[in-house]
């Protein structure tokens, strides 16, 4: 066990060292988004926190990695699920829940949820147009029964299977393709995408918000729930929406090495 540990902070090691230090991957990009997201900050203070980044995001893609052969018991160890009786309660009551979640500390450790619920948990995604990368995501996520579900089936199988309720895992804080919707997230005008929403709207469905956070005890991360809105119907316009994003800034805040700060999220503003 100990060679194994040895190993892999030597490949975490050799990864960070090419990736921050060589390589020098999206530098300018995560720089750019982290000056904008935080301008009380100084420069020093910026650049600390992107080192800090490229070592979370080197150990997220060794810890990928593990998922496709580490161990359901190890994996549970690995993983702790704070207040689970969140989701049962609506459950309970019939109703389906729509989890929405950020790229945030190890969001596929959610992978895990269908092992502390006994009812169906799906993770709706959009089919990557690599063929033999969608096989492995999909391998990756669906390890523990975690069922996937593509974006465009979500609002049907939710409607159909009414009678059968289940969780339905979205993360939500892509960078839109043609939706407008614009709000302050992290000092700037920020658009983001309302598909969450409108599906609550349509079924009627229960949202929490899951946050993934790093843990000082034995479980290398923990999942906590927050709801958002049980009554869609009657919530106000984007109300959903923008309680998300307050929830993610929230967390972003807190820590925001643990944010996937490689992406152009303010393209095109």
């Amino acid at each position: 066990m100990s060679r194994v540990i040895s190993r892999s902070f030597n490949i975490y090691a050799m990864l960070y060292f090419v990736l921050y230090k060589i390589l020098r991957y999206r530098y300018a990009v995560v720089l750019q988004n982290l000056s904008r997201s935080f301008p009380e900050r100084s420069y020093a203070d910026i650049s600390q926190v992107a080192a800090g980044f490229y070592r979370h995001f080197c150990r997220i893609f060794l810890e990928m990695g593990m998922m496709f052969f580490v161990s359901e018991r190890k994996m549970k160890n690995r993983v702790r699920v704070k207040n689970p009786e969140l989701l049962e309660q609506f459950h309970a009551k019939g109703q389906n829940i729509i989890i929405m979640l950020g790229h945030y500390g190890n969001w596929e450790s959610l992978n895990i949820l269908p092992r502390y619920f006994n009812f169906n948990l799906y993770a709706v995604y959009k089919p990557l147009s690599n063929a033999f990368f969608n096989r492995v995501m999909q391998r990756l996520r669906s390890r523990f029964g975690l069922r996937l579900l593509p974006m465009h089936k979500v609002g049907r199988h939710m409607l159909t299977k009414k009678a059968q309720a289940g969780a339905y895992i979205l993360v939500s804080d892509q960078f839109p393709p043609n939706e407008a919707h614009t709000v302050r997230f992290l000092h700037q005008p920020t658009r983001v995408i309302t598909g969450a929403e409108r599906l609550a709207k349509t079924t009627g469905a229960t949202v929490v918000y899951a946050s993934v956070k790093k843990t000082a005890g034995p479980a290398d991360w923990e999942i906590s729930f927050r709801l958002i809105c049980d009554a869609p119907a009657v919530s106000l316009p984007y109300e959903i929406t923008h309680k998300f994003t307050e929830y993610l800034e929230e967390d972003i805040r807190e820590n925001p090495q643990y944010w996937l700060w490689t992406h152009r999220r303010w393209k095109q503003q």
